[in-house]
């Protein structure tokens, strides 16, 4: 089945202070997939690489939102997303700035959902396959398996195609214009870390299915890229600083105090999100000011102190 014709996908990058030529990379790959780029620039107003990397690309499809400060990824997204559907975009492409589509990557997904939608799925996001690239490993999907009562995770196969996904990242994801509309923007008190699994479990809660689309094929940039990784066992664990464990640890004890998410999602996350503090705390290069960003994420977290980090 080939994708709508009619379909006018709209991408949304978000930047700070980003690898040039990463973003350049990134952007070349958008603007031959989509209608147009929009670029929405968290970087403070004095450092302008984003502007000139963007007046250097010869595209009237690529537009740059420049905001002077950083005001968090949540409100730069939904400054894009607002500027996407301004232009009548039928679908809303999200992307972090440090990630690398497959030349085909939005096809397949367009492919996939109107297959999903075909099949009498009710369709509110399909995102793509992605692989770290800096570790190589390729990430299943958050699942729920059949005979377990926690979570699972599984990967596209031949025989499924596209999972069902209890959250996607970010980053790929493909939102049509009018599930956007309905479920609402994303959470500018969340700041950053969070944003894209409180949307998910709440486009869920609106009876909307979640996808991931084996075919659709993403590299990404997961943890702090200038900081190392490490291998416990079966796992590779990356490195985060102290302001993003922070934000990680606050911003799930936030989602563990909404009563819409299920309650054995919320278990099982926890259980990770304490292994995240060990592997931080004991491995981490900052190992100290990581506990203590923790105990203080912890802290905020269960007084509903949000917004950005006031060190």
């Amino acid at each position: 089945m080939q994708p709508q014709a009619s379909s006018r996908v709209f991408a949304v990058v978000v930047a700070y202070q980003p690898d040039t030529g990463v973003l350049r990379a990134l952007l070349d790959v958008l603007l031959a997939q989509t209608e147009g780029v929009l670029v929405v620039d968290n970087t403070p107003a004095d450092d302008r690489r984003v502007e000139t990397l963007c007046a250097a690309l010869p595209h009237d499809a690529l537009r740059l939102i420049r905001l002077g400060q950083n005001l968090g990824i949540a409100h730069a997204l939904n400054v894009g997303i607002d500027a996407a559907l301004a232009e009548e975009a039928t679908h809303v492409l999200l992307s972090d700035q440090d990630s690398l589509p497959a030349p085909d990557m939005v096809a397949e997904l367009l492919r996939a959902q109107d297959a999903l939608m075909h099949a009498g799925r009710r369709v509110g996001v399909v995102g793509p396959t992605y692989t770290d690239r800096h570790t190589g490993i390729t990430f299943p999907f958050q699942a729920e398996v059949p005979g377990k009562f926690f979570y699972g995770h599984r990967r596209p196969d031949a025989t499924h195609p596209t999972i069902e996904a209890l959250t996607l990242i970010t980053s790929g994801t493909l939102i049509p214009a009018s599930v956007l509309r309905e479920v609402g923007p994303m959470r500018e008190d969340f700041f950053i870390d969070h944003v894209d699994i409180e949307w998910s479990h709440r486009a869920r809660a609106a009876g909307y299915a979640l996808f991931g689309v084996g075919a659709a094929v993403m590299f990404h940039s997961m943890g702090d890229h200038m900081l190392r990784s490490w291998r416990l066992g079966w796992r590779n664990e990356s490195a985060y600083s102290p302001v993003r464990v922070y934000y990680r640890i606050r911003n799930f004890v936030a989602l563990c105090r909404m009563p819409g998410i299920r309650r054995r999602w919320k278990l099982r996350s926890a259980a990770y999100w304490v292994y995240f503090v060990y592997t931080q705390t004991v491995f981490g290069q900052q190992r100290l000011a990581a506990l203590r960003m923790a105990a203080r994420g912890l802290r905020d977290g269960l007084r509903g102190r949000m917004g950005p980090w006031q060190g």
